[in-house]
């Protein structure tokens, strides 16, 4: 499960470019921000730096659909921090020497990548950039009429998009407007959370005495490796 730690701490999983966030040309089509997604109380809409009141629709979509993956990549790294934390390791061997993923495992939290094969790590590197290869070449994107967070199953449009007239598979489908909206409104909830504690987990490591309560359960900041500002390995061979 630490393997998916190393998913987060790896270049930001937003999309390969981004659209600019300065004032939309005349014309452009704006989008209002504060009807989006992900707004609930008690907090209500937050738009403290007002980035929102000078980006386009498209500028827009490119935030919502980098914080949807960043979310889900932090959700999925801090149940692995928590599994490991508890003792939860893969079984086998984590390189041809027979290394196993539990001895790798053991000390600091982000040692794991450290101790990980150079190997093993650009293997890690080229699978994330190879599945955001596949999300951006879907068709319609989501910066021009796609879904952002829509990851498309089959052969088509995005999966919640079958009535633009394509096949598609919605996992979504058995589940009303309102049920629809509740769960997009919890999994952007349960992101934002997860990405906070994930760097939480990165400053109390790299930081002494920065977040006091993981000080108090191990984390002495005193972690001198390359992350989270260079994931590659000093050698490309094992």
């Amino acid at each position: 499960m630490k393997l998916v730690l190393a998913l987060a701490a790896l270049a930001p999983a937003s999309a390969f470019v981004a659209p600019q966030a300065s004032a939309p040309a005349a014309g452009a089509l704006r989008a209002d921000a504060s009807s989006m997604d992900g707004i609930l109380a008690p907090v209500g809409f937050f738009d403290p730096l007002g980035l929102s009141k000078s980006a386009s629709e498209e500028t827009l979509n490119w935030y919502r659909a980098a914080e949807i993956k960043h979310g889900r990549v932090a959700m999925a790294a801090f149940l692995g921090c928590v599994v490991t934390g508890l003792g939860g390791h893969f079984p086998g061997a984590i390189d041809l020497q027979g290394d196993s993923f539990a001895s790798v495992g053991t000390g600091q939290l982000l040692e794991f990548w450290d101790k990980t094969p150079a190997a093993g790590r650009l293997q890690i590197i080229s699978t994330v950039g190879a599945i955001e290869y596949v999300f951006e070449s879907q068709q319609p994107h989501y910066l021009r009429g796609g879904t952002p967070g829509a990851v498309r199953l089959t052969r088509g449009v995005a999966p919640w998009h079958e009535e633009a007239g394509g096949p598609g598979y919605d996992p979504m489908a058995k589940y009303d407007a309102a049920t629809r909206k509740t769960k997009r409104d919890m999994e952007l909830q349960n992101g934002r959370l997860a990405m906070l504690g994930m760097a939480s987990f990165v400053a109390a490591s790299k930081i002494p005495g920065s977040v006091p309560v993981l000080a108090g359960l191990g984390f002495a900041g005193d972690y001198a490796g390359a992350l989270p500002s260079n994931p590659l390995p000093s050698s490309f061979f094992m």
